[in-house]
Order: structure tokens, then sequence, then C-alpha cells
């Protein structure tokens, strides 16, 4: 289950930046250098720094913006952000959905550091269509194609879909390729995003307390609700902007759905560990803690494993540009597990398409069957109207009177 969001870039090379190297290297310039917030990107052409010149050579030609940067946000229900193989399939669906959308260079980069510990796709993708050579007319807003597009890519793959779409909000992420790049709105978001990403923010206090390491205030009125301000670099003096002008997710609503976030993770972790330890006092050896508790990590594991025979299958990685390098090599463990799983998912395929093969004829067959007293009905409907047309027609014949006068006097 994903939804998916856009908006243009009149600066490729901010936004990128961003993406490949975080807050904290936003000033950063060298994207050839090896990324320090993913390690999970792919792009169309040599290099970012590629990408990126062949955007700035857009804006050169006349148009005003050199991208269109999308997210796409994965449900943590359906994959796991702490787990390699829901990664790597979450970067997978990114790849499939840039290619889909247009005929243009792009770049995918995903994210498991969000705030609301769900998987995510940054598509970077160059406003150039290299098939019309214009700049690009398919999916640039989510109610024109983007949304259609993204929902039978996640049917296709065997996703969930959201049965009732709604347009999604757009984050930080995306919202701060709006502001200037390195203005006062920019720098400011940036921080507070340092701060809600920052796992000692799980209430208000504590997250005051870590804004304030990054010097910014929130102040809370009736009036304006949560107001967001530090002090501006060019004058010295302090400037505010409403958390909902910068993004719905630094609201007091927002904020609020992380610290609930945070807060369930840390009674599940805690539950946990108490009934492990509970069970190794009682048993002397370690056992698993209350099964109700671990529940919805035990779904996400069943899930990976059933997606794993999907991971063998994916799309041949783009040979000029996979960021990924040979130390991420998986364990000879993992390997083990695996190849285990894939040969069991391949078995569980095989009854599955063997039982719905007989499903299918048992449904034929009932078919046929209720059919027939149907067809045996109408077949002796239609006799009975024969039969009684044949009379009719020989009743009429014999009414008519016989005569021979031809009916002309004379």
């Amino acid at each position: 289950m994903s939804t998916v969001n856009v908006q243009p870039t009149t600066s490729a090379r901010a936004a990128v930046t961003y993406a490949l190297f975080g807050m904290s290297d936003r000033h950063r310039r060298d994207l050839n250098a090896v990324p320090t917030r993913t390690e999970w990107y792919t792009y169309s052409m040599e290099s970012p720094e590629a990408i990126v010149t062949r955007a700035e050579q857009i804006r050169a030609i006349g148009r005003h913006n050199e991208m269109y940067t999308y997210t796409q946000n994965f449900s943590p229900e359906e994959f796991d952000v702490n787990n390699p193989e829901h990664i790597q399939r979450v970067h997978d669906l990114g790849v499939k959905l840039a290619k889909r959308m247009n005929s243009a260079d792009f770049l995918v980069v995903t994210h498991t550091d969000s705030a609301g510990g769900h998987l995510h796709n940054h598509i970077y993708v160059v406003n150039h269509d290299n098939l019309t050579g214009k700049s690009l007319s398919r999916c640039r807003s989510w109610s024109r194609g983007l949304r259609q597009v993204n929902d039978q890519l996640m049917r296709d793959e065997g996703c969930q879909v959201l049965p009732d779409p709604q347009m999604p909000k757009p984050d930080w992420d995306l919202r701060r390729g709006a502001f200037k790049d390195g203005g006062f709105e920019q720098v400011l978001g940036d921080k507070v995003m340092e701060a809600l990403l920052d796992q000692r923010s799980v209430d208000r206090e504590s997250f005051e307390q870590v804004l304030a390491e990054h010097e910014v205030r929130l102040r809370v009125t009736d009036r304006d609700g949560w107001t967001y301000s530090m002090r501006r670099d060019d004058n010295g003096k302090w400037g505010r902007r409403k958390a909902s002008s910068l993004c719905d997710e630094f609201t007091a609503k927002g904020v609020g759905e992380i610290f609930a976030f945070r807060q369930q993770n840390k009674t599940i972790t805690q539950k946990g560990e108490h009934h492990e330890r509970s069970g190794q006092d009682q048993a002397g050896t370690t056992r698993l803690g209350d099964v109700s508790v671990l529940d919805v990590e035990a779904r996400r594991r069943r899930s990976s494993r059933t997606r794993a025979d999907e991971v063998s299958q994916r799309d041949e990685r783009l040979s000029q540009g996979d960021g990924r390098g040979a130390d991420r090599s998986d364990q000879s463990g993992e390997r083990v597990d695996l190849a285990a799983a894939r040969a069991a998912l391949a078995d569980a395929a095989r009854r599955r398409d063997e039982d719905q093969a007989e499903r299918d004829r048992e449904d034929a067959s009932r078919s046929r069957e209720a059919a027939e007293p149907k067809r045996s009905s109408e077949a002796e409907r239609w006799k009975h109207s024969d039969a009684i047309g044949s009379a009719s027609t020989l009743d009429g014949e014999a009414d008519q009177p016989e005569d021979d006068d031809p009916g002309f006097d004379f």
C-alpha cells in the first residue's frame, strides 16, 4: 500500500543533494561522492551529477522547472523499515514507477529515516521527455494520472491498494522544495525536521528540549496553533512561521501522530522484554514473550517471506547506475534462509495453482449442470410455441371461404 505525491522544483541540485546527503550536508555540492543518507539509489545516467547537470541544461533553454520530484510512501503494516528485503522491494517499486510515468532520466532514492517509521522513495525526474524532446506532460499531478499509475503498479506487483484513495498531504521532504534554497523557511523546516527525527522526541516537552538544541523555539497559541521561530541570518532578528505554513507534518496533529507511534513501539518493546525475562526466570531458557504483543511483527515477517520470490524476479538493474556496492553482500545465514523461503514459496505456488485449476473445473461443471435444466425448459417452451403456431395457421386457413369469383362486374 503506497501513496504518491508530486511537486515541481526549480533547483535540481538542492533537491538531489538533500536526498543523498541529508540536512547536515545540505550545502554540499559534490554529487559524485558516496551518499551519507542512503545506500539505496538508482539512476538512469552515469551518475547523479550527470542527471543534475542535465536538469540544469533544461532550465537554460527556458523551462522554469528543472525537475519533478515525487515521494512514494509505503505503509509500515506492509513493509518493515528494519527488513533489508522490504527495503529492496520498496526500492524496486520506486524504479518501476519512474519507468512507467515518463520516458525521462531519473534518480530513485530510498529512505528509511522517516519520523513515522515508514519506508519511502524519492523519485527525481528531469523535466524533459526523451521521446518527444519536450517538457513532461504525464503524471504531473496527483489527480491526473499519477495516482492511477501508482495504484496499477501496486496491483500488478501484488501489493495493497488504498480502497478509498485520498490525496496525500505533502511531508517536509517534498514541501521543502517549494521554498528558496537556503532561505529562512527551508533552514527552519530542516531544523524542525531534525528535532522531530531525534528519538528523544517522544512528547511535546522533550520535543521542545531538542528544538532548543537547534536554537528553535515552539510557541502554542489558541489563534495560530503551533508556531516555530529562530533567529534570522540576514538581520539577526527572530523570525517565525506557523507550522501549517511549513507542512502539516509539523502541526500539533502531525507531531502527535509521530509521538503516538513512538510510544506504541516503546510499549511493545518493553512488554516483549518483560515477557522474555519472565520466561527465562520460569523455564531457565529463552522463550518468546506474549504472542499477541508481537503479532504485528510476526505478520510482517511472514509477509517478507511471501515476497521473497517476487524480489528474485525483479527487473535487471540499469547497467550505468546502481549506487549499491559489493560491501553490502548478504550474510551466509541470510542466503540460506532466503533460498529455503523461495523453495517453500515455489511449492506453495504450485499447490495453489493446482487447487485453483481444480476449483475452476468444479465451477465449470456446476455451471453446466445448472444451465442444463434451463436449456431443456427453453427447448420445451419453443417446441410448444411451434406447435401452437402451426395449429393457428391451419385454423386460419380453414376459416377462409372458397371464392372463385374474381370480384369484377361486366
